[in-house]
């Protein structure tokens, strides 16, 4: 019998069981494609920031230990891959002589590396000019030796001459040149402006007797690392810490590839609170669509209950019943579900992307229990023996207030979103804190209240205001032009005003779920866009090293399709004793090419900013840094000093005249921003060793372009500069996580809208047969369910919008750290907004019409239910 009755509802209402399927199937297909994401943007990270060391350890032997003991104990170390002996040394200076005359240098370092070195660390070492072996002379020092290929330099103290070979670059000269064993969140040292490679006979030759410092630079396999960067991190530190135990006192670790790990927890950290705050909504809503298409079947089985009571059958026993389909539901939704999320992870995810098996199972499950919990609610009813008939005849609904709005919680809600959000906007707190050299991230849970006391504060204040619309519209009833009876539509709505106002309110959720996950997206992949612009310094760009004595004239970037082109000589300046990066740009022209925002210049506009250096010849605009340490103002006069035309440094007088955080190829922390014309004509030097090129086709421009040796070309589309975030995370992380939410949500915000509209007909059955036995016309009943629906859609979409954006800014402001630099306002994608809207008005409209034909047909079976 139990086998025979599941069989055959199944084959009398197949639709039903093919909708609640495919729903379930969705919120399967949801739950496992944003665990695969999470899954895979931890793997991605952990193996991002791998990659970006140069060098994982630097091993630093202490004075009297055993080579050779060491270089063992190394060679044990789990997951060690290979290793490199670097010397180094340091010497009072260097000197060199040419047609220019005697230039000599300040401290300078020696150093010694196997020829192998660049194999084991292939981005340490840029060679730029001449042989990469023998003698090479770092570019900065070059520069100030005046030195190129075949001049002959010697030490300070020294009648050694050596040859140069070669001209080669360090890119990670800070890492390269540590302090090793330095206090944990200790500023680092800056690196070196002069150093020299030596090959290992010429550096014990001119060393001897002098002291060495001898490191063990050594790269790990990063195959086996933990998925999570914490777990990786922990790893690496406890296979550092073991190493530093055996070796008690022999040596230092510089443990560069557990920073870097640990530095990726506060990325990871983002994408779990991204996940939160975009998918954790649009997953209720699936689960609470789901709920809704299963639960459309519930008065059918609540008549089948009743006549198999009737029968004798047990509550025990239909329960199995119900059980039993309710399982089948589950099973065909897990079926369809697991094909779902693979499609959808390789298409928002990536071709190499596989959905979590785990994530998966719970996912199948949760789908499972759904279709069990909601298909056995009509169980609880055959407890009551006694109940009315006319209960469940009974349609209309109660227009009684509902006790969270009595209570006036959706006011409260919203003021307490309203008191956190002013709070941690005002206090600029950052959601997510990585203490730097803390192996432990925090976050401020607390700032994450906002948002979710403005969910359902938003929702109760659509429902509300819904009602309380419907209840003023006291118009009388008038007579129906197209027939004898009445118009009664509007007085039916006003007393279904709560039925309406929770229609409303089920789609206005649907649909803000989708609208502020698009906002939100849209502004981050806006300024994704300005970070990489920024870090380029245009749409494409030619740099040259600081202070370089080559100069790159305008007519390197004159090629077909070029817009601007603007010229800027980069510099280094000291400012007091920390060096920083000085930029000389043509303040009136530098927004042709440069990407300009009034972020970057608080207080002022940025256009506002440039007019006031452009007035000012000797002005300058310094970093939110540089002003607070050396207590500056505008106005005050700074004195920095710069390389002049004799190679010497030379002191050159600014004036402040407002701040800068954020500038064309500018580091992140201190830099100066000054005229061009006048850093020429104070330090006699006009080199340019930067151009920002304006293009609207850049990765053909930067082709096109034949730079100098030594420069380099670079465009906003090459895929070296796809630049992470503030955070890290980078813009193609949050491209798969919008992807999957924006293409779930339109979904759910028409399935919403369909299913409410679909719902409230379906609710209306009795009354539409009862209304066609009194001998409406079919139009005249099919404008009752029209008119409730104009009702639901127009409060359903305008508040749907209006709670979108309200979410949508409350993201983007707790959000703030994870944007680089932070936007102004918050991006609007009008056009997928007006899809998306367009997209659940046809749903809609099909969902009515089609409800309509189906409820408010009279045939026999219509008649039974009355």
């Amino acid at each position: 019998m139990t086998g025979r009755y599941v069989a055959g509802s199944i084959r009398r209402r197949p639709a039903e069981t093919i909708a609640a399927a495919l729903a379930l199937a969705v919120l399967v297909a949801f739950t496992a494609a944003i665990g695969s994401f999470v899954a895979q943007t931890g793997s991605r990270l952990t193996r991002t920031a791998a990659t970006r060391v140069p060098i994982d350890w630097q091993v630093q032997l202490a004075a009297g230990a055993n080579p050779s003991a060491v270089a063992k104990a190394v060679r044990s170390v789990p997951g060690y891959r290979g290793s490199a002996e670097v010397d180094y040394a340091k010497v009072p200076g260097l000197v060199s002589s040419s047609g220019g005359g005697r230039r000599t240098t300040g401290t300078a370092y020696l150093v010694t590396l196997p020829r192998t070195y660049s194999k084991l660390a292939p981005s340490q070492l840029r060679p730029l000019r001449g042989s990469p072996t023998g003698v090479q002379l770092q570019q900065q020092t070059a520069a100030n030796l005046s030195a190129t290929v075949g001049s002959r330099i010697k030490l300070l103290g020294n009648k050694t001459r050596l040859t140069v070979n070669g001209i080669t670059d360090l890119p990670n000269a800070g890492t390269f040149f540590q302090v090793v064993g330095a206090p944990a969140g200790a500023t680092p040292s800056a690196p070196p402006d002069n150093v020299v490679l030596l090959p290992k006979a010429k550096f014990d030759r001119l060393t001897a007797g002098a002291p060495v410092t001898r490191q063990l630079h050594v790269q790990l396999d990063h195959t086996g690392l933990p998925n999570d960067p914490a777990a990786a991190a922990d790893l690496v530190r406890q296979r550092a810490d073991h190493l530093a135990s055996v070796l008690a006192g022999q040596v230092l670790v510089g443990d560069n590839l557990e920073a870097t790990l640990s530095g990726a927890r506060e990325d990871a950290l983002y994408a779990r609170l991204l996940v939160l705050l975009l998918a954790v909504p649009g997953l209720i809503l699936a689960g609470v669509v789901a709920a809704l298409v299963i639960g459309l079947r519930s008065e059918r089985q609540r008549r089948d209950l009743a006549l198999l009571q009737l029968r004798g059958a047990t509550p025990r026993r239909c329960a199995l019943l119900i059980g039993l389909i309710a399982g089948v539901d589950g099973l065909l939704g897990a079926a369809l579900g697991i094909g779902a999320a693979w499609l959808a992870s390789r298409l928002a995810l990536g071709a190499s992307a596989t959905v979590s098996k785990s994530w998966l199972i719970a996912g199948a499950v949760a789908g499972l229990l759904l279709s069990i919990a909601v298909q056995l609610v009509p169980l609880t009813r055959l407890r009551n023996q006694q109940r009315d008939v006319g209960e469940d005849l009974r349609d209309v609904g109660s227009s009684r207030t509902p006790l969270p709005l009595r209570l006036g919680l959706d006011v409260l809600l919203l003021a307490g979103s309203a008191l956190v959000f002013w709070l941690t906007a005002r206090g600029h707190y950052q959601v997510v804190v990585v203490p730097e050299g803390v192996p432990v991230a925090s976050v401020n849970y607390a700032a994450l209240l906002a948002p979710a006391l403005a969910w359902p504060g938003a929702a109760l204040l659509v429902w509300r205001l819904t009602a309380l619309a419907l209840r003023r519209r006291r118009r009388a009833p008038a007579s129906d032009p197209a027939g004898s009876l009445p118009d009664l539509r509007q007085h039916a709505v006003r007393h279904r005003r709560q039925l309406v106002a929770r229609g409303a309110t089920g789609l206005a959720v649907g649909l803000a779920v989708t609208v502020s996950a698009a906002i939100f997206t849209t502004t981050y992949d806006q300024q994704a866009h300005l970070d990489v612009a920024l870090t380029v310094g245009s749409d494409v760009s030619v740099t040259l090293p600081p202070d370089s004595p080559q100069s790159l004239p305008v007519s390197t970037a004159t090629v077909p399709g070029v817009r601007a082109v603007e010229q800027v000589s980069h510099r280094l300046a000291y400012v007091g004793p920390d060096l920083q990066d000085l930029y000389g740009v043509d303040a009136a022209t530098v927004g042709r090419a440069a990407p300009l925002q009034d972020a970057f210049t608080p207080g002022s506009s940025v256009h506002a900013a440039l007019a006031k250096l452009a007035a000012t010849p000797d002005g300058a605009l310094l970093s939110q840094e540089t002003l607070h340490d050396y207590q500056l103002r505008p106005g005050d006069l700074i004195r920095l000093r710069l390389l002049n035309a004799s190679g010497h440094y030379a002191t050159v007088p600014f004036h402040v005249v407002g701040v800068v955080t954020e500038f064309a190829t500018a580091p992140l922390d201190s830099f100066i921003v000054t005229n061009r014309q006048y850093l020429a004509t104070a330090t006699g030097r006009s080199q340019v060793e930067t151009l920002l090129v304006r293009t609207d086709h850049p990765a053909a421009v930067a082709a096109a372009i034949h730079s100098p040796p030594g420069a380099l070309v670079n465009d906003i589309t090459a895929p070296r500069v796809a630049v992470p975030s503030a955070s890290g995370l980078a813009a193609g992380s949050l491209r798969g996580l919008a992807r999957l939410t924006l293409a779930f949500g339109v979904l759910l915000a028409a399935g919403s809208a369909g299913l409410v509209l679909l719902v409230g007909a379906i609710q209306r059955r009795r009354s539409l047969v009862a209304l066609g036995v009194l001998g409406a016309s079919f139009r005249q009943r099919a404008r009752f369910v029209w008119t409730e629906a104009r009702w639901v859609l127009t409060a359903g979409v305008l508040g749907g919008l209006a709670t979108g954006g309200l979410i949508a800014a409350e993201l983007v402001k707790i959000l703030t750290g994870i944007f680089d630099p932070p936007p102004q306002h918050p991006a609007l994608p009008g056009g997928f907004i007006t899809l998306t809207v367009a997209g659940v008005l046809l749903t809609a409209a099909g969902a009515t019409l089609a409800a309509t034909r189906h409820a408010a047909r009279i045939d026999a079976a219509r008649l039974r239910d009355l």
